[in-house]
């Protein structure tokens, strides 16, 4: 009894308190709504960035829409407010705090009329991020992007919306990151990952070509010669089963025909170094390999010239 009358007299000090201040906000309910006063806030902040913005107020009108989509997320112009704030962002060249404001509005508020818009826009933010600079806010100058922050940022596109078209050009355009910055290896096996997810993507043939072409370039480079050969070969035999009527099932033809003149030159030089080390059965071993891999040519005939000369 006594527990009951205690709580009513608390209840009714509180509620005399609040009526008697009225000028106090109420706090937000516990499912998040907001109340009528900070709706109004919300829209105060709304503007005071627009008129900032339309000023050229910018780093203010980012902080406003920044504060507005921080503080009030569920109100009625905070998508708006977070997608101006990357938007002014990208503008002013800071181009992670942009990505990362577009990802906040898609992670948010993914039933806004401007989510098909984000998603394009941080596509665009990644690529620049991935070829382009970054600002420095310290010295006012700009710096390369580090390569792994770009890939990761691309990463994220494509899961963002993994059946968009812009997730293969994500995923290439990792590919195309690590080969500007000649890391081969990650490039190979960028392109390689397009042509495992998106099989039926019009950049797959592009990327298929583009690791043979890099896999000739290893073995030019003396960098594991022969399974580098070996396995442009494989890739471009791949690109011209799978999508023969793709321009680049041309070029993979062409490449083939590189690669059998390479591995003709190659053997030819094998056996010539054994023959001048006087180990005539490893020449002939290669010498004969000559001429089974080229039916005619020069190098097929002095080929056989050699074996003529060991006895062959």
């Amino acid at each position: 009894m006594k527990k009951a009358l205690l709580y009513a007299l608390v209840s009714s000090s509180i509620l005399t308190v609040v009526s008697c201040n009225n000028t106090i906000d109420q706090p937000r309910l516990a499912d998040g709504a907001l109340n009528n006063v900070g709706s109004s806030t919300a829209n105060n902040y709304f503007a005071q960035a627009q008129r900032q913005e339309a000023a050229g107020k910018t780093s203010k009108a980012i902080k406003s829409y920044r504060y507005l989509a921080d503080h009030f997320p569920i109100a009625p112009q905070a998508a708006q407010a977070r997608y101006q704030q990357a938007t002014l962002l990208y503008g002013q060249g800071e181009l992670i705090k942009s990505f990362d404001a577009y990802q906040s509005f898609i992670e948010k508020y993914n039933s806004s009329n401007l989510y098909s818009q984000a998603l394009a826009r941080q596509q665009e933010v990644a690529t620049a991020a991935a070829g382009g600079k970054i600002k420095n806010n310290f010295l006012g100058l700009k710096s390369n992007i580090a390569g792994a922050t770009a890939a990761k940022m691309l990463t994220q596109v494509k899961n963002n919306a993994p059946y968009a078209t812009s997730a293969p050009q994500a995923q290439f355009s990792i590919g195309e990151l690590w080969q500007k910055r000649r890391n081969n290896l990650k490039a190979i096996n960028a392109y390689k990952q397009v042509q495992k997810d998106y099989p039926n993507s019009k950049l797959t043939p592009e990327a298929l070509y583009r690791v043979g072409t890099l896999l000739m370039n290893e073995s030019a480079t003396g960098n594991r010669n022969k399974a580098s050969l070996d396995q442009a070969r494989n890739v471009f035999l791949d690109l011209r089963q799978q999508y023969p009527s793709h321009p680049r099932a041309k070029d993979a033809k062409q490449k083939l025909s590189q690669l059998a003149s390479s591995n003709v030159q190659r053997s030819y030089e094998i056996a010539e170094f054994y023959r001048k080390k006087g180990q005539a059965a490893a020449a002939t071993i290669y010498y004969k390999e000559v001429i089974k891999l080229s039916p005619s040519g020069s190098l097929h005939n002095l080929a056989k010239q050699r074996l003529a000369s060991l006895g062959q």
